[in-house]
């Protein structure tokens, strides 16, 4: 059974969260963050109520009876004696005369050696200052139970072309902002149930722009006029943000627009009759990730041989090119041939680049190729460079080629075929934000795949500039 990305996944859990819309496509983006670090008088729990604290400390002074102790705290002497009862049974109270050193000369309420103990201990725990840290939701205005650890220079996600998310207010954060009760039900909600903040004495805050990684659902009817987005936050849809985002302008804010599927490159007619449908694809990919979702991990077991895979022909929907992209880059064994119209900075990443390393020092042999027109304002020349530096340690093992002008969405990996209207090597960081149902075909073959190959190499070799 494959293994499915996080996209995949988010598709399956979440394609029919917009009834009567469809799940276009799933977009990386950033949300605003502040680091802060709050100073804070917080107290730790002392284990014990309020109630059994006060009658303990009152009488280890000496207020030995009911009547005395609720007198003291203003309290119906009913609550006390329950409060008694209860610290009898836990053996901290007993009856009995004074002891020696003790003031009193008639036998009232008395400690036990335990409920010394218990007194002493609560009359320790005392408030301290201490440093918070903390994560600030800025397009909330609130303080979140993010993870510190996973939030990303702002620079680092723009140039990564992730949609960078609005915010509540500009400005930093102030203590106005933040109140003693929104850290307790943050540490209650990250598992500190503990420690209670009385006060927030001050805050201050990192300069460095930080964002957390988020995923955007872009929904769409049928006609492409209607678009809602959701939000998905560690994993998990949510409203807050999206109606946060609603009342930013939603996708017209972020400029993201949604236009029809473009038509699907035709196989040869032999080619096209075997083919399973994508609808049959789907569904079928639904149900194996589907049950991934629901299963638990399952025990390590002795790493199999590789089994060649059955001959295939068959459609390939939107969620799934980024995985067998993923796929080629970690495990082709003899060949690699990608041909995109644009190159992105966001795909050619330090990972992508190592990863053709990789395959390269394991003797695989790559072809890139890319251009659409003469003035390409669509390629990043940025990524050209690395691509460029890469060829340049091992020119007699890849090739980069600028084409003329080429409409070709094709990737080849060992023996398979994958013809597309997906942009392999831009699909990530368009500052165009248009997205569609991109539509392709996997054949899975090793004759048809060394036709395709030469032909294609053969195609490079004639578009070269």
């Amino acid at each position: 059974m494959p293994t499915f990305s996080p996209d995949s996944l988010l598709a399956v859990r979440y394609h029919h969260a917009r009834p009567g819309l469809e799940l276009v496509t799933i977009v990386d983006a950033a949300l605003p963050v502040a680091q802060i670090t709050a100073e804070v008088l917080a107290q730790d729990s002392k284990g014990l109520p309020l109630m059994d604290e006060f009658v303990l400390r009152l009488v280890d002074r000496n207020v030995n009876t009911g009547r005395d102790v609720a007198g003291m705290l203003g309290v119906p002497e009913r609550m006390v004696d329950q409060t008694v009862a209860e610290l009898f049974r836990s053996d901290n109270l007993r009856w009995g005369p004074p002891a020696p050193q003790d003031d009193a000369r008639t036998p009232g309420l008395r400690l036990t050696d335990k409920g010394r103990t218990t007194a002493q201990k609560a009359a320790a725990v005392v408030p301290v200052r201490v440093n918070q840290p903390l994560v600030y939701d800025q397009m909330l205005g609130k303080v979140a139970p993010y993870d510190r650890r996973t939030t990303v220079p702002r620079g680092l996600a723009e140039e990564d072309g992730l949609i960078v998310l609005p915010v509540a207010r500009s400005g930093p954060v102030d203590e106005s902002n933040i109140t003693a009760a929104d850290i307790t039900a943050l540490l209650r909600e990250n598992g500190t149930t503990n420690r209670e903040v009385l006060q927030v004495k001050s805050i201050s805050q990192t300069k460095a722009r930080r964002v957390l990684p988020v995923k955007l659902l872009v929904y769409a009817d049928e006609d492409r006029t209607e678009i809602q987005l959701g939000v998905v936050v560690d994993g998990e849809l949510s409203q807050a943000h999206e109606l946060e985002l609603i009342g930013h302008g939603g996708a017209k804010a972020l400029g993201i627009t949604v236009e029809p599927p473009p038509e699907r490159p035709l196989l040869e007619p032999d080619l096209e009759k075997a083919r399973v449908p994508l609808q049959e694809v789907t569904q079928h990919r639904a149900e194996q990730a589907a049950f991934q979702l629901g299963s638990q991990a399952p025990a390590p077991a002795p790493p199999a041989a590789p089994q060649p895979q059955a001959d295939e022909i068959r459609a390939i929907g939107v969620f799934e090119h980024a995985e067998i992209l993923d796929e080629a880059l970690t495990h082709a064994r003899r060949r690699l041939l990608i041909i995109s119209p644009w190159i992105k900075n966001a795909i050619i990443t330090t990972t992508f680049l190592s990863r053709l390393e990789t395959r390269l020092a394991r003797g695989v042999k790559i072809d890139i190729a890319y251009g659409y027109e003469d003035n390409d304002t669509k390629t990043d020349l940025a990524a050209v460079r690395k691509l460029n530096n890469l060829v340049a340690r091992y020119q007699d093992k890849i090739t980069f080629t600028r084409l003329k002008s080429t409409h070709a969405k094709v990737l080849v990996y060992d023996d398979v075929w994958v013809t597309t209207s997906f942009n392999w090597l831009s699909f990530k960081g368009d500052p165009d934000r248009t997205y569609r149902m991109e539509e392709g075909s996997l054949i899975r073959n090793r004759q048809v795949t060394d036709a395709q190959y030469a032909r294609y190499l053969e195609l490079i070799d004639e578009q070269r500039r």
